[in-house]
């Protein structure tokens, strides 16, 4: 009787909750910038003469370039490219909500943008519980290993790659010492390189270094926290005085309940992190980044809901906070020597 554990169908990719993170945000960073271009521009139609070429077709052609180029191509650095253009691709597609619920084809339908936050956190949410009910087994961390493998092989191994590379070495097992051989002891013993690149490569490459490095720094960490809590803070007591205006009626049009309730949310989370910190910075920091991506999921669209072109400007302070902890916790991994982040456990992986 053969009692071997089958193997998965389907292979988990355990990075897959950074590319979450970058598909999302740039869903919700497109559909904000489309509104604001839209606003500035008066509405302008692409085509004339009874013709009117939707964005959401333009959204959809960029998620389809999303699907050929995982198709077309290998490795991490590709899925990372598919994952910003086929969030643009859907913040663009789904901003047209509006036509497609209402008879008479209406852009400008309010409500949608509260449909479409709805649908932001449902997609949120059913790919966090997906990824929390996943078990990695020992054939789960060779694949993904392997395919770190081909990075290395076609472009360089740099020390991030390298450390994440072995620990997925370690943590396949016999699996992978049977497939591998002793494949990790000579990554072990190799130093970590970077090929020879174009100058313009080169100059990305030497700017992406200067801009985490900058990230990464003590004075960045010392004003994050304090900015992120003013921001929250702030907001929440504005929202609070104009909800209470307007009386809190939530059949009432220009309610901002729904902002208060939101607005809530993201400074509870951030709260959490300041009552963390004393005890652990690692776990502060992934309740800060559960802030801001509560603030982008959340409140970033119903502010955009009520002040249209305000909400790009809340967007922007947001990017640049979720980039600033992001790399304070690949800092903390980093000096911890647990690059856990890195395999894809997630926002909050703790």
């Amino acid at each position: 009787m053969d009692d071997r554990i089958p193997h998965p169908l389907f292979i988990r990719n355990l990075q897959a909750g950074q590319l979450r993170e970058t598909f999302l945000v740039s869903a919700v960073a497109s559909l904000l910038a489309v509104r604001f271009y839209l606003t500035l521009t008066g509405f302008p139609q692409v085509g004339g003469r009874g013709l009117h070429i939707a964005h959401l077709l333009w959204g959809g052609g960029l998620m389809v370039t999303a699907v050929l180029f995982l198709l077309a191509y290998l490795g991490h650095r590709i899925r990372r490219i598919a994952a910003i253009i086929g969030g643009v691709g859907f913040g663009l597609f789904i901003d047209e909500l509006g036509k497609f619920i209402t008879s008479d084809n209406n852009y400008f339908y309010r409500p949608a943008i509260a449909l479409i936050y709805v649908l932001f956190v449902l997609l949120f949410l059913q790919l966090r519980s997906f990824e929390r009910h996943l078990d990695a087994s020992e054939e789960v961390y060779l694949a993904n290993a392997l395919v770190l493998l081909q990075d290395a092989a076609i472009h360089d191994l740099d020390p991030k790659e390298k450390t994440l590379l072995l620990r997925w070495l370690r943590l396949s097992g016999q699996a992978g010492t049977a497939v591998l051989g002793n494949v990790t002891e000579i990554i072990e013993n190799r130093r970590p390189d970077v090929m020879p690149r174009s100058a313009f490569s080169r100059w990305v490459r030497r700017g992406r270094r200067d801009l985490h490095r900058a990230l990464r720094s003590r004075w960045t960490s010392r004003a994050a926290i304090p900015i992120l809590l003013v921001r929250l803070v702030g907001g929440l007591l504005v929202t609070s005085v104009l909800t209470l205006r307007h009386g809190g009626n939530l059949a009432d049009v220009p309610s901002h309940v729904p902002l208060l309730v939101a607005t809530a949310v993201s400074t509870f989370l951030a709260l959490m992190g300041l009552i963390r910190l004393p005890l652990s910075r690692m776990h502060a920091l992934h309740w800060f980044k559960r802030a801001v991506l509560a603030s982008i999921l959340l409140t970033d669209l119903f502010v955009f809901y009520y002040q249209q072109l305000g909400g790009l400007s809340y967007l922007a302070v947001d990017l640049v906070l979720l980039g600033v902890f992001d790399a304070l916790i690949d800092d903390q991994h980093r000096r911890a020597g647990s690059p856990s982040t890195l395999a894809g456990e997630g926002p909050g992986g703790e």
